[in-house]
């Protein structure tokens, strides 16, 4: 209380001391309705470059039931003699220390109901993390301004990294596993949210796999929520593409004895890799985040696969679909800022796209909501013309045809060039690689 009076009191005996401690402190970080009021009234008045002294703050704060219940007018006068204007800003860090202590205990005081109420462990993870991002949030200047020169240095540096990588013949970002994507986007990269978009049946499911099992051999963990398939499934999926047996003979258990050690060798590769499959159904972002920030700070995610945006569930099912999904896709650009990774997030297009020339979707056709081009930093629309019967599709001046053949469209790149990746498949579209008989 005295740290407070003491503040409070040299502000209000000199209004130019506000300057000292505006950065530090906020209203709610005094414990009583009448400091709180106070600070409030003296902290918009230098906002307003207003005089701030005993007379024009006692005016301003007619009407303020806590400061007249404090003693109004007089309480201000005594407040007024504590004057101590070579301590004030250690007085000011003091406060906001115990503020984010208190805060400490109220975080804990949630975590604790949550266990006592028998909550799931995502939601007593969730009130762990949640407590953990305010009181961290207040010890960190996370927006803290920066000069021209301190950005020009930190630029420099990661410039001088990207060198290094580059002489060293290796990508800066995440290979994709196609060699022209690789090209336009230099790999997957942090803080980006990055949307794989198609029609049903063209096939987003084993192109994100195809993604997933690069990034592991590379080194690199990814977690895969898949929110229609199961692990199985998808794991089945894995298996046929590392160990290139045909996928009919795998699916009906007619395997020869070579190709069950083929098999039980991709199998045993995969078990290495730095994949992790969460098939948990009807998820929301909140379950998501919470389970990339652990899966974070065990130090093994580089890379997130969300299979797909219009089957994870809303939070709040009140609003319109439309706001339900720019809720989703700006969550999930802020998490891939928070945690500096890549957040790949498969969407369906809508009917639209099938009556486009050539059947060939565009940005125009992403489902439900603007926001999905707009948060996103990359979109990719996927597009297998053979499954419309189409023969053979004129890329600049080449006709290809389309047997075996798909189209990854870079429609959009915030940082980068945009353009058409073509890629072969086998038969089933198990295996996916790099279209070979293409001139660039």
């Amino acid at each position: 209380m005295k740290t407070e009076s003491y503040i409070l009191g040299t502000i209000l005996s000199d209004g130019s001391q506000m300057v000292s401690v505006t950065d530090i402190l906020t209203p709610d970080m005094f414990s009583e309705d009448a400091h709180r009021d106070l600070y409030a009234t003296m902290q918009k008045m230098f906002d307003e470059r207003k005089d701030i002294d005993l007379i024009t703050v006692s005016e301003r704060l007619k009407g303020s039931q806590a400061v007249e219940m404090a003693g109004g007018p007089m309480w201000l006068a005594t407040l007024g003699s504590h004057f101590t204007p070579g301590n004030l800003r250690e007085y000011a860090v003091l406060l906001k220390e115990r503020y984010v202590q208190r805060k400490a205990l109220e975080a804990a005081s949630r975590v604790h109901e949550a266990v006592r109420d028998s909550l799931g462990l995502d939601e007593v993870v969730a009130a762990i993390n949640r407590g953990a991002d305010v009181v961290n949030g207040l010890l960190v200047e996370s927006n803290k301004a920066r000069t021209a020169s301190e950005v020009v240095i930190s630029s420099l540096e990661l410039l001088d990294k990207r060198m290094n990588t580059a002489q060293r013949g290796e990508m800066n970002g995440i290979p994709t596993g196609l060699s022209k994507l690789n090209r336009l986007t230099n790999g997957w990269r942090g803080n980006q949210l990055i949307i794989l978009a198609a029609r049903p049946g063209q096939g987003k499911t084993q192109l994100a796999i195809t993604f997933s099992l690069e990034a592991a051999r590379k080194g690199f963990h990814s977690m895969i929520f898949s929110l229609e398939m199961s692990a199985a499934s998808l794991m089945d999926r894995m298996i046929i593409n590392v160990s290139g047996v045909d996928s009919e003979a795998y699916r009906s258990g007619r395997l020869s004895p070579d190709q069950w050690q083929t098999v039980t060798g991709a199998g045993l590769k995969i078990q290495h890799l730095g994949i992790t499959i969460d098939d948990t159904p009807q998820q929301t972002i909140r379950n998501i985040s919470t389970k990339c920030m652990i899966q974070k700070r065990r130090g093994s995610l580089d890379l997130v696969i969300i299979d797909y945006l219009q089957l994870i569930e809303s939070e709040d099912r009140k609003i319109i679909r439309e706001q339900q999904v720019a809720n989703m896709t700006r969550s999930l650009k802020l998490l891939s800022k928070e945690l500096s990774i890549p957040v790949i997030l498969l969407c369906q297009l809508n009917r639209e796209a099938e009556t486009n020339s050539g059947k060939r979707p565009s940005l125009a056709n992403l489902r439900e909501s603007g926001a999905i081009e707009q948060d996103a930093d990359l979109v990719m629309l996927l597009y297998r013309p053979a499954t419309y019967k189409i023969e053979s599709i004129d890329i600049g001046n080449q006709t290809i045809n389309t047997r075996n053949v798909g189209f990854l469209e870079v429609a959009k790149q915030r940082d980068g060039a945009v353009g058409t990746v073509v890629f072969s498949h086998d038969e089933n579209f198990s295996r996916i690689k790099d279209y070979q008989n293409m001139r660039e």
